[in-house]
């Protein structure tokens, strides 16, 4: 996580995003030992201390792709069925 003060081991109690050929944004939700949560984006340069359980599902059934919609200025993520 970008920006955070705070230093030390933590679980990971909560990751979700996406992953794909185009980049991936997740976000993450961590707890220290006095049950402290934070959370934010994943960072590139996140360290996993001894071990994280993650599932990725794949489907063949939709397209997930970041496209500018218009309703903002960032590339938000559209879902759309695979014809």
């Amino acid at each position: 996580m970008k920006s955070s003060s705070e230093t030390g081991h933590f679980e990971i109690i909560s990751l979700t995003g996406t992953v794909s050929v185009n980049g991936l944004h997740i976000h993450i939700a961590v707890s220290g030992t006095a049950g402290k949560t934070i959370g934010g984006h994943l960072s590139d340069d996140c360290i996993v201390y001894t071990t994280a359980e993650i599932v990725i599902l794949s489907s063949n059934n939709f397209i997930f792709k970041r496209e500018n919609d218009g309703t903002t200025p960032w590339e938000e993520l559209q879902i759309n069925p695979n014809s």
